[in-house]
């Protein structure tokens, strides 16, 4: 509810302040006192656009703060305007820019009269009433979930699908680069291995040739060596007993022949292993080009390879993980787009179904208000779209958290009259009390706890007055309501009542607000009977008025209005 409002320099307000109370706050006052400019200042605080020219004549800026009470904290919103149409608005002392200045206090007040602030002339807003009077909200409640699991699944999925296509290329690169690297299956030392064996292959039989000459200049030659030292040892070994240095001496000859025979057994041996394979020559070159070619390639080296491997490895699993993935959310997606399908054809149906009654409580409420020609419709309408997510049959429909319908509500206020959607009936007393008798249906349903009716008395007097003003003071039990009247009827059901009445000051108009005493209201609700005129019979007239309803709360607490 609002609390307080606080304006200066606007229009002919040169400053004033004003605190409402709970209930129903009437407010009266002669035609141009300045009550309408207490609805328009209200009106600028909920985001409502400005000009310069609204500012106090003389004057550079004008201010307008009020003070909520919502959610059992207290909002403090202000606007500063300036005379050359711009203006900077506050919320609890932080700035904030005008568009989100009118959302975050969209559900504050519902403005009606010719004002735009209203939640029923926002078409938007028509599904939510129909679903809180049907009590269709715990369904809404699960249809939003399933959309919004649905929304993040296809927003999962087309950024997976996106990466994919991304990393198509690469991933052909990579998978290619693998199957190369694990079809060239480099071993840490296998170059340096067969290196090794392609050089005793590549020398093999010059190798042989070698040891084979070796076997047969010390053993097989005629002379060979070891014949030739056998010769000599035998010629020394007749004067061996000579001497003992001689004796020795044969020793070491005996020693060298048979080293020099077994060197050319070894050598001989080692000949018949000594083989040339020109295949596995051939192979081992071709490996070799191969672990070569695979080097230069990835990092240098067989280590380097080894590793880029096992990178490549990890990074197409991670590939087929991705095509794994979007598979897995794929299916859920499908899961979910059918139940939300489902659940949007279910919730329209029992809001089809629920418009009837809906239909039928405003009518027969708008006829108590007088306005028992009025005719009153609900229609639900859907929209075909291409990239909708809800499914039909072989439709689709654009749909969100609310289902694919789209409701709105059409009025004809006047017998023979088409109907016309509400948001585009004129704007005065007429809607106000349309308004009024909606609000009252939907009560219940409606989360704005502050209701501001201007102009609400236009055209009717004597027994619609007397039931207007009994649905206000019903409206006013669960909310608060703000309502400027020029019938007695309705401002004598007020909780509170205040009067705005306008004085010249050094030559300018000024324009004041007061809470009356429970006497200066009897006087006011006389003057409203009777005109400036105020008899008797008027006083007694406006105390029998009042009478059934001086058991409403006291009045706020009177504060003295600041003037300048």
């Amino acid at each position: 509810m609002i609390k307080r409002l606080y304006i200066k320099n606007l229009a002919i307000i040169k400053e004033l302040e004003v605190s409402f109370g709970s209930g129903l706050n009437v407010i009266t006052g002669e035609t141009g006192s300045g009550k309408s400019i207490l609805i328009g200042a209200i009106g600028l605080l909920l985001g409502g656009r400005a000009s310069g020219d609204i500012i106090r004549t003389g004057e550079d800026a004008a201010v307008v703060e009020g003070e909520w009470s919502s959610g059992g904290k207290t909002l403090l919103v202000r606007r500063n305007l300036r005379t050359n149409g711009t203006s900077r608005s506050f919320l609890n002392d932080e700035p904030i820019k005008l568009a989100d200045l009118a959302g975050s206090t969209a559900a504050l007040v519902d403005l009606h009269g010719q004002h735009e602030h209203q939640s029923l002339l926002r078409v938007g807003t028509h599904i939510d009433f129909l679903d809180a009077f049907a009590g269709l909200l715990p369904e809404r409640g699960v249809l939003s979930h399933t959309y919004s699991r649905l929304m993040e699944l296809n927003t999962q999925l087309a950024e997976l699908t996106h990466r994919i296509e991304q990393d198509k290329e690469l991933y052909e690169l990579h998978q290619f680069q693998l199957q190369e690297l694990e079809a060239a299956a480099p071993a840490p030392q296998e170059a340096h291995e067969l290196t090794q064996e392609h050089e005793r292959l590549s020398q093999a039989e010059a190798l042989h040739d070698v040891l084979n000459s070796i076997e047969v200049r010390l053993q097989n030659d005629e002379p060979s060596v070891a014949g030739d030292l056998g010769g000599l040892l035998r010629q020394l070994e007749r004067f061996v007993h000579l001497s003992p240095a001689l004796a020795l001496l044969g020793e070491r000859f005996a020693s060298v022949k048979v080293e020099v025979e077994d060197l050319a057994y070894e050598a001989g041996r080692y000949g018949a292993t000594v083989h040339s394979d020109p295949q596995r020559l051939a192979d081992i070159e071709e490996r070799l080009g191969q672990l070569e070619t695979i080097k230069r390639k990835y990092g240098g080296s067989l280590e380097a390879a080894r590793e880029k491997m096992n990178q490549l490895q990890a990074l197409v699993e991670g590939y087929v993980a991705s095509d794994e993935r979007w598979a897995q959310l794929r299916e859920e997606q499908q899961r979910q787009q059918a139940a939300y399908s489902a659940q949007c054809q279910a919730l329209s149906s029992q809001r089809r179904a629920a418009c009837i009654n809906l239909q039928a409580d405003i009518v027969a409420t708008l006829a108590r208000l007088d306005m028992p020609g009025t005719r009153f419709e609900v229609r639900v309408s859907n929209e075909l779209s291409a990239t909708g997510v809800c499914h039909i049959g072989d439709q689709t429909y654009r749909s969100d958290e609310r289902g694919y319908d789209r409701v709105e509500f059409y009025i004809s206020p006047n017998p023979g009259e088409e109907l016309r959607p509400l948001v585009k009936i004129a704007s005065g007393g007429e809607i106000s009390r349309i308004m009024l008798g909606i609000k009252t249906v939907l009560t219940a349903y409606d989360p704005v706890d502050c209701l501001i009716f201007d102009e609400i008395d236009n055209g009717i007097s004597g027994a619609t007055a007397e039931t207007v003003g009994a649905a206000l003071e019903e409206l006013a039990r669960s909310r608060q309501v703000i309502c400027i009247t020029h019938l007695p009827q309705i401002a004598a059901r007020g909780a509170y009542h205040l009067i705005v009445t306008k004085e010249l000051h050094q030559g300018r108009t000024l324009s004041r607000i007061r809470v009356l005493t429970d006497e200066e209201r009897r006087e006011e609700i006389a003057r409203l009977l009777s005109g400036a005129q105020i008899t008797q019979a008027s006083m007694d007239q406006a105390q029998e008025l009042l009478s059934p309803f001086h058991g409403s709360p006291d009045h706020p607490r009177r504060s003295t209005p600041i003037h300048g």
